[in-house]
């Protein structure tokens, strides 16, 4: 039996060992860098379509990770956000932000050598000026053979300020939960194959508890030893909670009818 349990270790090792960090699109696991590892990616989600209305957001981000040993890794992100939309019948408009983060993430227990893997994140950040974004993250991952299983539970704080009167301003804030589940099979040792599953549920000072969307789509890993390729496609299946501000089986205002991310990931 610990015969057994050695060479599952010593396949998934193989298998995983030179993928980075990184797995899904949008579902974290528990890896780290090991110390003086230095990773460069570039995200591209592509977010589309609402309810009477033409929408198209384009989101980028540019990331530099650098691992610190000890089990604990840094990034930092410069993000650029981007949207155009329709307001009348007679043509589109279309606005633009930048941004700014910093992530941290420690490692509390390996997925291979442990039942299971289980690492914190959190991440701060800036957007447009005027926006500040909180985001804490719980990861817990699993590897049975060429199977790899893992969940995010997810707490954001959103908070927008405004200049008035002489004086910074803020009327509110959001506080959305998400929770996130994901399946790859890994076909080989440069190509997996799964699915990510993402429920949003938008929370508001005030408003309570608006709504639970669940998003969920294929995702396609290919990787060599020192880059990858992650993508994935989520078009939005249906709201879960419904309430007088989201009554519609789907939301369409706030969320959008499918989402595309595209990462690619080199060490350097």
């Amino acid at each position: 039996m610990k015969r057994a349990f050695l060479l599952l270790g010593l396949v998934s090792a193989g298998i995983f060992a030179n993928a980075q960090d990184r797995f899904f699109a949008r579902t974290y696991n528990s890896n780290v860098l090991t110390k003086g590892s230095v990773d460069l990616e570039f995200w591209h989600t592509s977010r589309f379509g609402h309810k009477d209305q033409f929408f198209h957001a384009q989101d980028q981000r540019l990331e530099v990770e650098f691992g610190l040993g000890g089990n604990v890794q840094t990034a930092f992100y410069l993000n650029h956000f981007q949207k155009r939309l329709s307001t009348t019948t007679d043509g589109t408009t279309s606005s633009s932000e930048l941004g700014f983060s910093n992530e941290w993430k420690v490692k509390l227990a390996d997925p291979s050598a442990n039942k299971i893997g289980v690492a914190l994140y959190g991440e701060w950040g800036l957007k447009g000026g005027d926006e500040l974004e909180l985001e804490t993250k719980l990861i817990l991952d699993k590897y049975v053979g060429k199977n790899l299983f893992a969940f995010n539970g997810v707490l954001e704080y959103e908070k927008e300020f405004e200049w008035e009167d002489g004086s910074v301003k803020s009327s509110g804030y959001e506080l959305p939960v998400e929770l996130d589940f994901a399946y790859m099979y890994n076909i080989s040792k440069s190509f997996g194959l799964g699915f990510e599953i993402r429920n949003h549920n938008a929370i508001e000072k005030g408003d309570g508890w608006k709504n639970s969307v669940l998003f969920g789509g294929p995702t396609i890993n290919y990787r060599g030893n020192r880059w990858f390729v992650i993508a994935n496609y989520q078009p939005q299946w249906t709201n879960i909670r419904k309430t007088s501000y989201s009554p519609d089986n789907k939301v369409l205002d706030d969320n959008e009818r499918a989402e595309a991310r595209v990462l690619v990931g080199i060490s350097l």
